[in-house]
């Protein structure tokens, strides 16, 4: 069975390809058996808004962790930016990661570690689990 994930854009507003901030071809997620997207092909360009509307199951929260690299896309075309903001409907860390990665989730570049380890907060919170 395979669950489709349906984007509306004006005509007049087509991406191109070779200028799309975001951009993914042929992305398919499946879990176990079941295909929740299916060879899906998305231009996202720098400043557009783009809502995602479907019923529960069809794919909207497996595309927005793709996009937010929380999930693995190895094995896809998919071209996302090195920068990006996380925002969790409900406040939520991430077990599988380090302290520091929790915090430094969404800031993205070379001096995150140093970011978080600057956060009087969060060393005197979390001691040596760094």
């Amino acid at each position: 069975m395979s669950i489709t994930l349906a984007f509306a854009r004006p005509p007049q507003r087509a991406v191109n390809p070779e200028t799309a901030l975001v951009r993914l071809r042929g992305f398919t997620r499946r879990f176990a058996e079941t295909v929740i997207l299916d060879n899906l092909d998305l231009d996202i360009a720098h400043g557009e808004i783009v809502a995602l509307l479907g019923h529960s199951g069809s794919g909207k929260t497996t595309l927005l962790r793709t996009l937010a690299n929380l999930d693995s896309v190895e094995g896809q075309d998919v071209a996302i930016p090195g920068e990006r903001a996380v925002v969790f409907q409900d406040a939520r860390l991430l077990p599988w990661k380090r302290v520091w990665k929790n915090v430094v989730l969404g800031l993205g570049g070379g001096d995150a570690r140093a970011r978080a380890e600057a956060a009087p907060e969060v060393r005197w919170n979390c001691g040596n689990v760094f």
